[in-house]
């Protein structure tokens, strides 16, 4: 394999007895990192056939490990492999790697990525720790913890490789029927408990005969002859399904979904009103930040269970403005660029974009007047300190103009991005400095992609232009690099200008104050 570009190793948890979610969701992760300009490896142990096909079929290198149990074996084949390949990162993505086998990774020079569904001790030893069950009620979106930075929340959920093919665009938004009547069930593999049994139970107890429930279950689920026996007896229009593959194909027709808080994200993504159901190994019960009935059975007598389920069930059926406000809701949040944002904090690590002050002037002034920023620029008129400051203070406090100060983790300025025109009828324009000490590693690109993707999710815009003088090479590669496309070159003051355009990515959807605008226009 390669070494000349930035190297990924993936590391995944899989096998009958847990199933290869783990897989499927570093899946998304191994193709934003590729399409970044990086070259990617998976190292696991079996895989379906099928999936080795989706792996192959991604041109995404892979290595079957004689050991795949999660110990110290495993962690010293996995270590030969990294030392052969030389990765700049590695992603471990499982529950079962302990911290023996995390310290074994991390006496290599490559940084290291945890991806996980529980909080544990392990995480000090990862660079970084990527949450899969975090909410913004229980984690902030992205915090500092020691040495190790912790990404949450809807914007870095990694959606399954299956359901998020790069070829498709964004789903419709969700039609929602009067009455609900196709009901996944999908609790995973590891449902230990059989609670997708006691769910079956509780919707068959609703008696509702026009209702109609898909149960994915996977090769592997250990109760499959109760479910079988169930189906039987019931009185209930029941499809149980071994293929997780068909979860995919089911999606579009179904009104209501239960599963578990691993799979909701993905479920919401595709506008599904969702019942999540934490088990006694998962999270405790809080509130879910897309405003879905959230329950816990764990202690609770199984009569009771099946009685909470049952009402909250009977209460959605018939509730189609709740669920369609659960739909909206969900597709907004989880917009499917999880992947992306996690492979540019891999590269770039966590930048916050905050509103630029008037205190901030000394420090972009020095940047407006760097040498190698005036050369490039398309206007460089020479300012005095004051003048400066007083034209800026102007343009922070107009409504017409957006500044924002782009710090790093530690907390220092590293650049800032600023919109102009925000009010008149064309698209607003953009301009960017990063600090000469952070030139060259990719923090223009990461910049401009965050501070536009932030601008369209605040505003009605429908595209940005950038405008770069003739010969700003780098430029031009950071804004190509982010998605800008050239356009027709404009003469300004007399000097030609290249322009650049991004176009309102259709994941992004609207602002709803927009959308009231409209409706009350």
């Amino acid at each position: 394999m390669p070494i000349n570009r930035p190297t990924l190793l993936i590391r995944a948890d899989a096998g009958p007895a847990i199933g290869t979610r783990h897989v499927t969701r570093s899946l998304s992760v191994a193709r934003a990192w590729k399409n970044s300009g990086g070259t990617v490896a998976f190292a696991c142990g079996l895989l379906p056939r099928g999936l080795l096909k989706k792996i192959a079929s991604e041109q995404i290198h892979f290595i079957p490990l004689n050991h795949s149990e999660c110990n110290q074996a495993d962690a010293m084949e996995t270590k030969r492999i990294a030392a052969t390949m030389h990765p700049d990162w590695i992603i471990l993505d499982g529950d079962r790697f302990e911290e023996k086998y995390l310290t074994s990774l991390k006496q290599g020079q490559a940084k290291l990525l945890l991806i996980e569904d529980h909080g544990s001790t392990r995480t000090r030893l990862a660079d970084i720790v990527l949450n899969q069950t975090a909410t913004r009620d229980n984690s902030p979106a992205t915090h500092q913890h020691g040495g190790s930075l912790s990404l949450g929340g809807p914007e870095f959920v990694l959606l399954d490789g299956f359901m998020n093919d790069p070829e498709s665009s964004p789903p419709p938004p969700k039609r929602i029927l009067k009455e609900a009547r196709k009901i996944l069930v999908s609790l995973g593999e590891r449902d230990k408990e059989n609670w997708t049994l006691k769910t079956l139970q509780s919707i068959s107890d609703l008696e509702k005969k026009r209702i109609v429930v898909d149960c994915v279950i996977g090769p592997q689920y250990a109760h499959a002859a109760e479910l079988h026996q169930f189906k039987k007896q019931a009185n209930l229009n029941l499809r149980i399904h071994r293929n997780r593959d068909r979860v995919h194909q089911l999606l579009p027709r179904i009104d209501i979904a239960i599963t578990s808080r691993v799979a909701a994200y993905q479920l919401a993504f595709c506008g599904i009103p969702t019942v999540i159901i934490d088990q006694s190994q998962q999270l405790p019960r809080v509130h879910d930040p897309l405003n879905q009935p959230t329950l816990e059975f764990q202690g609770q007598p199984e009569s009771s269970c099946r009685q909470e389920l049952k009402q909250v069930l009977n209460q959605l059926i018939g509730n189609p403005e709740q669920r369609k406000i659960m739909s909206k809701l969900g597709q907004q949040q989880i917009d499917g660029q999880g992947a992306k944002r996690v492979v540019r904090t891999m590269k770039t690590g966590n930048l916050e974009l905050r509103s630029a002050h008037p205190h901030d002037s000394e420090i972009i002034w020095r940047w407006h007047n760097d040498p190698e920023v005036k050369s490039v620029a398309l206007a460089s008129p020479d300012q005095s300190f004051d003048e400066f400051v007083t034209e800026f203070q102007t343009t922070v406090s107009s409504g017409n103009n957006h500044c924002w100060i782009v710090e790093n983790s530690a907390g220092t300025a590293i650049g800032y991005a600023c919109f102009d025109e925000l009010n008149s009828e064309g698209p607003p324009k953009i301009s960017l400095i990063v600090d000469h000490s952070r030139r060259g590693r990719g923090i223009g690109t990461a910049i401009i992609t965050q501070a536009s993707e932030k601008l369209f999710r605040q505003s009605k815009h429908h595209s940005i232009v950038a405008q770069i003088r003739p010969g700003n090479v780098a430029s031009e590669k950071a804004f190509r690099a982010a998605g800008y496309s050239g356009i027709q070159p404009k003469i300004i003051d007399g000097k030609m200008a290249l322009q650049f355009e991004l176009k309102r990515p259709s994941e992004i959807p609207l602002p709803l104050l927009g959308e009231h605008r409209k409706k009350s226009a």
